[in-house]
C-alpha cells in the first residue's frame, strides 16, 4: 500500500497581478494540482481527504488566503467569487479522493469525467481566475 499522499503546496505563487501573465501562473498551478489528483487514480495512491477538502491546501487557495500579498484585490467581487469556486472544487476533489482511497477507481474516474461536477468546478476556477484578472486590470 502506498503511503498517504498529501497534495499540498508544491510551489509558492508570487502573483501580484501586476504583469500580464500572472493570472496564467494561477491557472497552471490549478491545472497541476488537478493533474496530480487525477494521476492518483492510476497510481492507486492513498490520499489525505481531510487535507484535500481544505480550500487552502493547494497553491491557489494558499495564495487566495494570503491577503497581505495582494490587498488591492481583496475587495473585488471576482476575488470573492474565485474563493468560492476554489472551495467548491476542493469539495468535489475530496469526493474523488474518497473513492480513490476506497479503491473504487471506476467511480473516481466517473467523478472526474467531462460533464462531472469535479470538471465543472475546475473549469469554474479557471474562468474565475480570468475574471479576477480582468477586474484587477481595471485597478491599475
Amino acid at each position: 500500500m502506498n503511503s498517504r499522499q498529501n497534495l499540498t503546496h508544491s510551489v509558492t505563487i508570487p502573483v501580484q497581478f501586476r504583469r500580464t501573465e500572472h493570472h496564467l501562473i494561477l491557472v497552471a498551478s490549478h491545472a497541476y494540482w488537478k493533474e496530480r489528483l487525477c494521476n492518483a487514480i492510476s497510481s492507486k495512491e492513498i490520499l489525505d481527504v481531510n487535507e484535500i477538502v481544505k480550500d487552502d491546501s493547494c497553491d491557489l487557495g494558499h495564495w487566495l488566503r494570503s491577503v497581505e500579498q495582494h490587498p488591492h484585490i481583496t475587495e473585488l467581487q471576482s476575488y470573492r467569487d474565485l474563493i468560492s469556486k476554489n472551495v467548491e472544487f476542493h469539495i468535489q476533489a475530496s469526493k474523488v479522493a474518497k473513492h480513490i482511497n476506497a479503491r473504487n477507481y471506476s467511480a473516481a474516474l466517473r467523478l472526474t469525467g467531462c460533464k462531472s461536477a469535479f470538471e465543472y468546478s475546475s473549469t469554474a476556477v479557471i474562468l474565475a481566475i480570468f475574471c479576477l484578472k480582468k477586474e484587477a486590470t481595471k485597478l491599475h
